[in-house]
């Protein structure tokens, strides 16, 4: 097979100021002078995505394997593979550099491996044991089917502050807001000692309706940092100031628990990018979505829980206006999860009640629910059942797939594309990591093949089709489930293994319309230097329809004040800032809300009706025609959302060129197809030489230096204007 000489780290270049096609070779050297660059990192489980933009609106990419000891390591790394794509080295991209920035798993692996802070609570006496008690529900919160499926052995989360770090105090506060009982000062400054003997890190502070009168918990947190300088205090009047205890509570508790992770993995972050020449402070992604600056993310570690998908589907919605697709199911393929998100009228679905590890918050983030299934995912025989498995387990980036050589020995979703001719052994990772078939034929012979009496290729070829089944089912329970109809939406995928595998599951689906973005390997990171500042504010003041527009008006204009100023602070002009707004509704009686946008404009008799409407509209989409109650309607928790809008290189179209894509054609080998019996002769085209214009008939296979796509046999491809792939499965056969 013929290729292109390989470098020797996973990069890619992009011109977005004349296409965005993909451009062989290292690009322009950076000018010797000037701050021009914008540099995304998105930190995953498996690897380490960088994405670099200059004015001139080149796109560069490189992948660096992630570092869990160290994550800031694999940051670090990434964004020198980025500067040897330019020919230069770490600090002269870094001095280059207007904005930095991050997406991170940091919050959301202290979380589930639980290494997070010693945490205390403060609360109003009599309820201490809210938390411990959590919900009826708790149990089975944020599970899968398959995860219910032995309802006997669930349990509830395990605790994250204890109950003897959990204090109750005398004070009291009513449903208006009235003081019932004042504060016990004395009781709280006692509490407050305790605590601090018991060697907590953190205090958190929550008191029973502080979202409609915050002075108790306020003069509990100045008590704390007056007498105790050193402890990290978070209040839910601040963190979460809006109706649900026990929400309120646990999203207050978990700010307190990730505070010490997240401040040592950020602070260490800007040193090192200091030190290597960044003048300015890094920016994070959040989990709703918008990025902050990294020295604020610090007091609000919470909001950074479930942030790491959420760049893939900002940088959807972004690409959709371009190319005319406003419903959008995101598919984000990595090494150890598959993620999915919806947009819906060009914005990503927010969900207000988010779960974690089965605690419920009242954060909102943008819905994306992700499963253990990806490249890394470890393929295992259930005992008893004899059944083959995937995931959720994975081999991660240490030690990785068996085929690695690096000391795995389980046999994994990318050993079983190795064997079935899906991977290039020689240019996994454009070269950079040489796979080895035998360390995987072993693997899957011993663990899978010999136990079932399968082939090893029979056997490699289950795992995948047990994985691709896996992801189409999640991807029906993100629409079907939410009342949306899948064959009405784009499918994009990306990922580093997303184009390998959304030729399966996007058939099974059925969706009408699949798109493989420019830069898929490292899309989130893209997404995430697409991304604006962003200040969420919310309240709660529940009212009973029919609604007083002055009052909802009142309640508007303070939270849009509070999102200008805090997005003012982060350095946004506020003539860059515009402001949407929502509404959490329900019927009376109901447990659940349902967000609902609200008009612009002073709220009155037109704009009100028109509110109520698209309540009733969203509500029998959800729940189906008829099943409105005949009840009254409440407004429970208000929120503006605040975006600074920033400048950033224009996309645009090339055009198109020839159909024909023999000079893209490197070669041939054989593939594994189950239609047509096993292997069979397919063309290998490369990636960064296909022109805007080209068609692909399967089978074939496009390699990238950071990520392969599977075309099976039936299938067409084709490369739009904008240097994406479109590809239509509707005639396929898998």
């Amino acid at each position: 097979m013929r290729r292109p000489p390989s470098s020797d780290v996973a990069t890619s270049a992009t011109s977005v100021a004349s296409l965005p096609r993909l451009c062989p070779g290292r690009g322009a050297p950076i000018p010797a002078s000037g701050v021009d660059r914008l540099v995304a990192v998105d930190s995953g489980g498996t690897f380490t995505d960088c994405v670099t933009l200059d004015a001139a609106g080149l796109v560069r990419s490189a992948k660096a394997p992630s570092t869990p000891d160290d994550f800031s390591e694999g940051v670090v790394q990434s964004v020198a593979r980025a500067a040897a794509a330019e020919g230069v080295e770490l600090e002269a991209l870094l001095e280059r550099t207007g904005s930095f920035c991050h997406g991170t798993t940091v919050a959301t692996n202290a979380l589930l491996t639980r290494s997070g802070s010693t945490v205390g609570l403060i609360t109003t006496k009599g309820h201490e044991d809210a938390i411990i008690i959590g919900r009826t529900i708790q149990k089975a919160a944020g599970l899968s089917e398959s995860e219910l499926s032995n309802l006997a052995h669930l349990e509830k989360a395990v605790p994250i502050v204890p109950r003897p770090l959990i204090k109750g105090v005398t004070e009291r506060i009513d449903y208006r807001g009235s003081v019932v009982v004042p504060l016990d000062t004395d009781e709280a400054a006692g509490a407050v000692a305790e605590l601090v003997d018991a060697g907590v890190e953190a205090i958190a502070v929550c008191f029973l309706w502080s979202f409609l009168n915050p002075d108790h918990e306020r003069a509990v947190a100045e008590l704390i940092r007056s007498r105790h300088p050193h402890l990290f205090v978070t209040v839910s009047c601040e963190v979460a100031p809006v109706i649900k205890e026990y929400e309120r509570c646990a999203t207050t508790v978990l700010n307190g628990y990730l505070s010490r992770t997240t401040h040592a993995y950020i602070s260490k972050l800007q040193q090192r990018l200091a030190d290597g020449g960044l003048a300015k402070d890094p920016v994070v992604m959040q989990s709703i979505g918008g990025l902050t600056r990294a020295e604020t993310s610090k007091g609000r570690a919470v909001t950074l829980l479930g942030s790491g998908p959420t760049g893939g589907v900002f940088g959807a919605a972004a690409l959709g206006t371009l190319i005319g697709a406003e419903n959008i199911v995101t598919t984000d393929v990595g090494g150890t999860s598959f993620d999915v998100g919806l947009v819906t009228d060009g914005e990503p679905l927010v969900v207000g009640t988010p779960v974690f590890d089965k605690y419920h918050t009242v954060l909102p983030v943008i819905d994306v629910v992700s499963i253990g299934a990806g490249g890394g995912s470890v393929a295992w025989i259930e005992p008893g059942t004899g059944l083959v498995k995937v995931g959720p387990q994975s081999a991660g980036a240490v030690p990785g797939p068996a085929c690695y050589g690096a000391g795995g020995t389980r046999p994994t979703v990318t050993d079983a594309n190795l064997l079935l001719g899906r991977l290039d052994a020689d240019y996994f990772l454009g070269g950079q990591r040489r796979l080895h078939a035998d360390l995987a034929t072993a693997a899957i012979e011993t663990h899978l093949a010999a136990p079932t009496g399968l082939s090893v290729h029979e056997a490699a070829m289950a795992v995948v089709d047990i994985l691709d089944a896996r992801m189409a089912d999640l991807v029906r329970m993100s629409t079907i489930g939410r009342g949306y109809d899948p064959r009405e939406f784009a499918l994009f995928a990306f990922g580093g293994a997303g184009p390998l595998h959304v030729g399966a599951y996007a058939a099974d689906v059925g969706t009408q319309r699949t798109v493989v973005p420019t830069n898929s390997a490292v899309f989130s990171a893209f997404g995430i230097a697409a991304s604006d500042p962003v200040a969420v504010v919310q309240a709660s003041d529940p009212m009973v329809a029919p609604f007083d527009g002055d009052r909802l008006d009142a309640v508007y204009a303070e939270l849009t004040e509070r999102a200008v100023e805090e997005l003012a602070a982060n350095g946004v002009a506020p003539a860059d800032i515009t402001a949407t707004r929502e509404v959490e509704m329900r019927y009376r009686g109901q447990v659940h809300e349902m967000r609902v946008p609200v008009p612009d404009g002073p709220l009155g008799g037109d704009s009100l009706a028109a509110l109520m409407e698209e309540f009733r509209l969203r509500y029998n989409r959800r729940y189906g025609s008829g099943a409105a109650a005949d009840s009254a309607v409440e407004a429970r928790t208000f929120v503006v959302r605040g975006v600074g809008r920033q400048a950033k290189p224009a996309l645009r179209p090339a055009p198109l060129g020839p159909e024909d894509p023999a000079a893209a054609l490197v070669g041939e080998r054989p593939v594994w197809f189950r239609p047509l019996g096993g292997f069979a002769s397919t063309p290998i085209y490369r990636r960064e030489l296909l022109e805007p214009g080209n068609g692909i008939e399967g089978q074939a296979m496009i390699e990238a230096s950071d990520t392969t796509m599977l075309i099976h046999p039936g299938q067409r491809a084709e490369v739009d204007a904008w240097g994406n792939i479109l590809l239509d499965t509707t005639g396929g056969t898998r």
